[in-house]
């Protein structure tokens, strides 16, 4: 117990000199695998905005879709997970839009998700369908009318959507 709390003493202590050292936390310098002398002002700079992380989300939703018509559910599984991740950064980087999200991931992303765990076709489609019209609503209620998703019409030829599935 003893060796806890004089851990948690020296680890305070260091904590509580380095913000009373740096009159701006900003200029803060973490160091990272590739950059030693990064800020955390420089961290923050760098961190996805909607717009990019908005393209890795039409990205895999159209890799969902393609990916449960092959029924290759595995993979739908996993890109509507990574997709969900992909929002949650924006929940934390950008929490005006977290509320609305989080909405958005309870009402359709939990919902399709449900019908992909269930191998369900048929309602897979029709949860994709009203998912993609709340996507385009939300664009158009956020000021974005010009941003409507589309699926494609070809599945993506990058990826073996029969892998992995028994034929």
């Amino acid at each position: 117990m003893k060796i806890k709390l004089l851990i948690l003493t020296m680890i305070f202590s260091f904590l509580f000199s380095l913000s009373l050292s740096a009159n701006d936390i900003s200029k803060v310098i973490v160091p990272t695998k590739h950059n030693k002398e990064l800020t955390i002002s420089d961290i923050a700079k760098i961190q996805p905005g909607l717009g990019v992380v908005m393209m890795e989300f039409g990205h895999r939703f159209y890799i969902v879709y393609y990916a449960a018509k092959a029924k290759n559910w595995k993979l739908a599984e996993y890109e509507l997970n990574e997709l969900i991740e992909a929002q949650e950064v924006v929940e934390i980087t950008r929490p005006k839009y977290k509320d609305a999200l989080k909405k958005f991931e309870n009402d359709y992303l939990k919902r399709l998700l449900s019908t992909i765990k269930a191998q369900n076709w048929k309602n897979f489609i029709t949860i994709y369908e009203l998912t993609t019209k709340a996507c385009n609503s939300c664009h158009i209620k956020t000021g974005h009318p010009y941003i409507q998703y589309k699926l494609p019409k070809t599945p993506p030829l990058f990826l073996d959507l029969r892998a992995g599935v028994e034929l």
